[in-house]
């Protein structure tokens, strides 16, 4: 009897021990709890999205540790005389695009149409992605348009013939007649010492373009009132800039950005 009883208490002192819910919680609930006595851990979009507007690659969305350049490139001197066009050949076509082209856009004194461009190396850059048009170039009536285009360095540029006359599209690096037809030309233009790629037509002389060849993301133009804004650049002291325009030539700088902030660099072009 008394073996009975000593093992009865025995098996009730190892099946209560081994299941006291009072004190042990669930496996699962017990990683969430720990998970929670955890910091919080947040996730940062690093995918190398970038925009393109106007001629300008950004960063779509912001990250910790950027800031912002703003600023006015402004002109001081004798505005250039605008060139005159005037259809030598082909007038049938090309006369319709006669008149006047100012190479430098001016309003108010403030420059339209100059580039600025960050060198920021030693960062976690984003890449340069295309956008959904891609980088085109397109001639109508003996002229190109537009004027200016901004495209990275390596990509593709799409010209097209919307005139019912024969062009030749030559950017120095490659020549190439293009018949009047819907196929455009498609060829990679890359940097090759100088930013400016000018693109003319050996056909009809008075025809030019130029192509900016981006090497940073951290590029745009200056709008029609002179003003420019790049967002989400890594902060950092003496960052490298410059301005350019392709007849007035070429400005450096030097900013410091601040993370969260805007730092206003004005720049001045005299001629």
């Amino acid at each position: 009897m008394t073996l009975r009883i000593c093992g009865l208490l025995l098996f009730s002192i190892l099946l209560f021990g081994c299941s006291d819910s009072g004190t042990d919680a669930p496996a699962s609930e017990s990683a969430e709890n720990a998970a929670s006595d955890l910091p919080a851990k947040t996730t940062q979009d690093t995918s190398p999205q970038t925009t393109v507007v106007g001629g300008q690659g950004q960063p779509e969305r912001p990250s910790a540790g950027t800031g912002s350049l703003s600023g006015t490139v402004t002109f001081e001197g004798e505005l250039p005389p605008p060139r005159i066009i005037q259809a030598n050949k082909d007038a049938e076509i090309c006369s319709a695009g006669e008149g006047e082209v100012q190479d430098v856009i001016v309003n108010d004194g403030r420059l339209a149409g100059a580039v600025i461009e960050l060198t920021i190396k030693g960062k976690d850059l984003p890449d340069f992605v295309t956008p959904e048009e891609g980088f085109v170039l397109r001639q109508k009536n003996c002229r190109f348009s537009p004027r200016l285009l901004v495209a990275w360095d390596g990509a593709e540029l799409t010209v097209y013939n919307d005139d019912q006359v024969e062009h030749n599209v030559n950017t120095g690096g490659w020549n190439l007649l293009q018949s009047p037809n819907p196929d455009p030309i498609r060829r990679k233009v890359e940097y090759s010492g100088t930013p400016f790629t000018r693109v003319t037509c050996n056909i009809h002389g008075w025809m030019e373009s130029w192509v900016y060849i981006a090497r940073s993301p951290f590029c745009t133009t200056s709008a029609e009132d002179g003003t420019f804004k790049i967002d989400h650049v890594p902060a950092g002291t003496k960052l490298r800039g410059t301005v350019s325009h392709s007849t007035l030539g070429k400005q450096r700088f030097k900013v410091d950005i601040v993370a969260g902030d805007t730092t206003s660099h004005d720049i001045v072009f005299r001629n």
